[in-house]
């Protein structure tokens, strides 16, 4: 089962730093054109980490976007293989292993994201509203 965990974990970490290449260590776009560009930076990023910023209300100011890509594809990362080997040590039916791990991703992304706002609060990335 530790092979799973970590096959999962890895494919998951491998995919989202690839998908987090185009970004330069300041947030932006890498290689854009300024003038022809459609494409806003903000839009460019993946739905996972605009929630958090918006839900959160993090500072993007204070913090690295590269780093907070970076940490919450680890997280995320980790959230997926959890859930992937729990599912395959329950249930041996290939539907409800389907079933039981699309039920438990999003609580459990949810779950991990408050928990990485409150480290964030707690080093004061928040904005004050």
């Amino acid at each position: 089962m530790i092979e799973i965990f970590l096959l999962t974990f890895l494919v998951y970490i491998m995919y989202y730093f690839v998908s987090i290449r185009k970004f330069d260590k300041n947030g932006h776009i890498k290689n854009k054109k300024k003038k022809n560009s459609s494409v806003d930076d903000y839009e460019a990023l993946p739905n996972e980490v605009k929630y958090f910023i918006n839900k959160y209300k993090i500072d993007l100011n204070k913090v690295n976007l590269r780093g907070l890509l970076k940490l919450i594809g680890i997280v995320l990362g980790l959230d997926i293989a959890i859930v992937s080997v729990l599912v395959l040590i329950l249930f041996e039916n290939m539907v409800l292993q389907i079933v039981t791990a699309s039920i438990l991703i999003i609580p459990m992304y949810l779950v991990s994201l408050k928990w990485l706002a409150k480290v964030f609060k707690k080093k004061g990335l928040i904005k004050d509203v």
